[in-house]
């Protein structure tokens, strides 16, 4: 199968500025969409009610599934970079069809991980805040000035954003590698072996599923650069090389912090696990256990870890809404770029706009916390991109069936095996049996699906020349860079 578009048939119109990113900003939005503080932080202690001290196995599975899905985003990329990303694959693999509800999920999965990333970073600050100089401002209110400077930063320029993503980025993680390395150092008996076996969870083999769950959920985002596709210098080479950088580093950083908590925490002694289980924050405790002096530092990171994060899903998701709407599914004017800055400046407001009104309804309606607004739009939103990676799996095997480079390793061993471990993940977080409000997410998603359906339908009877077209935009390296 060949690729969709050539170069001669790109379309002309003003699009994103091509060309000004280099990989280390594409790193940098993978990485920081990945948000390695922010999981290790917020993830760990959700996973740990199921894995108990089983945590670096769950991380060190969700890894291994990752990686092999970062295969598909690599092998396409390659051939078909693209705003789109996994809309744009899963119509060259699969078809038109595909592509929509592609797009149409992972649009969903990315925009609701903002409202998360919302309340999480106003109750952050406003906790720091409290304790550390006893003021007390709403959550909401600290979220809405985070919300201001992400607005004004992806409005302005995106290698302003990924610059900002970059520099944050290496701090926090400068700071919790430290904390680990200490923790693991001073653990004493708190070090072992076991913490990468089944036996440690309290739920056994079932228990490291759930953590997976969480895992996956950890390291949703490495696949951001792949947006970046109109904008970075020599994409087909370009965006793969910073997805594998990003994945294997904050894959690495993951197993390791997991590894170091569980230690440092002593998870191998059931009264220390106990009291784990039952700890709002387990690495500010941590700190203040191993390294006070760094105790500021930690809480300071976690703070940017979160605001990076919300940056980057942010910028990732206004791309992919660009790119449905440059294809014509969402509104034409999504599709639009600012005239000097060029940015997709409507698909940013509309972006906006939903982030803050689902972010301040479910956060006040389940509190901003990890167990609140954050856990339950992450949920959401995993569910939906599990999807879309399990789909893109099969998609590249349908893809290179027949292309001259297909190769059995590659192109039908990886994804095959990728599409194996992302089953019972997707299975564990959309069981419907799950407590209040996560026995909701199966029925949201499936109800976002149903009415995606319906817009399919209205468009192949009224406009079928857009399903035809959808995801035909791929990026040609030749073209010059937008002055």
């Amino acid at each position: 199968m060949s690729d969709s578009v050539s170069a001669e048939q790109t379309p002309a119109a003003p699009g994103l500025q091509r060309g000004i990113l280099t990989i280390p900003n594409a790193v940098a939005l993978s990485a920081a969409a990945m948000a390695p503080v922010l999981a290790v932080v917020l993830n760990a202690p959700a996973a740990a009610s199921a894995a108990g001290a089983a945590l670096p196995l769950s991380f060190l599975i969700a890894f291994i599934a990752c990686a092999l899905v970062g295969n598909t985003v690599v092998q396409f990329s390659r051939k078909l970079p693209s705003a789109g990303s996994f809309y744009t694959f899963n119509r060259a693999g699969l078809g038109p069809a595909a592509g929509f509800f592609t797009g149409w999920l992972f649009w969903i999965g990315y925009a609701i991980l903002a409202p998360g990333l919302f309340t999480a970073f106003g109750a952050f600050v406003h906790d720091y805040l409290l304790v550390t100089f006893a003021i007390d401002v709403h959550w909401w209110v600290c979220s809405m000035a985070g919300m201001a400077v992400v607005f004004a930063l992806s409005v302005r320029s995106i290698k302003a954003s990924v610059n900002v993503d970059l520099a944050l980025l290496v701090v926090e993680v400068l700071v919790f590698l430290l904390l680990g390395i200490i923790a693991i150092a001073t653990a004493g008996s708190g070090n072992s072996q076991t913490y990468f076996t089944t036996s440690v969870a309290p739920a056994g083999v079932a228990g490291v599923g759930v953590g997976v769950v969480f895992g996956i959920l950890s390291f949703i985002g490495f696949d951001a650069a792949a947006t970046l596709g109109d904008e970075t210098k020599n994409p087909r080479r370009s965006i793969p090389l910073a997805i594998t950088g990003a994945l294997g580093a904050v894959g690495l950083f993951y197993v390791l912090m997991m590894y170091a908590l569980a230690a440092g925490y002593g998870l191998n002694d059931p009264a220390k696990l106990a009291a784990f289980l039952t700890d709002a924050n387990p690495f500010v405790t941590l700190a203040a256990r191993v390294t006070p002096r760094m105790l500021h530092l930690v809480e300071l990171a976690a703070i940017a870890g979160l605001f990076s994060c919300f940056l980057a899903i942010h910028n990732t998701t206004v791309r992919v809404m660009f790119a449905m709407g440059r294809d014509g599914i969402l509104p034409s004017s999504m599709g639009k770029i600012h005239a000097t800055w060029y940015s997709p400046l409507r698909a940013i407001i509309a972006q906006t706009l939903f982030t803050v009104v689902i972010g301040t309804g479910v956060g006040l309606w389940l509190g901003p916390g990890a167990t609140g607004a954050y856990g339950f739009c992450g949920t959401i939103g995993t569910v939906a991109i599990v999807i879309v990676y399990l789909m893109s799996n099969i998609a590249l095997m349908r893809y290179f069936w027949t292309h001259p480079e297909r190769t059995v390793l590659t192109h039908v061993v990886v994804p095959t095996l990728g599409v194996a471990v992302l089953i019972y993940p997707l299975y564990s977080v959309a069981n419907p049996l799950q407590l209040y409000p996560f026995n909701l997410v199966p029925i949201i998603v499936l109800a976002w699906v149903l009415a995606g359906l319906v817009l399919y339908l209205v468009y192949r009877a009224r406009s079928p020349e857009k399903i035809a077209a959808l995801g035909s935009f791929i990026t040609a390296d030749d073209l010059p860079a937008e002055r």
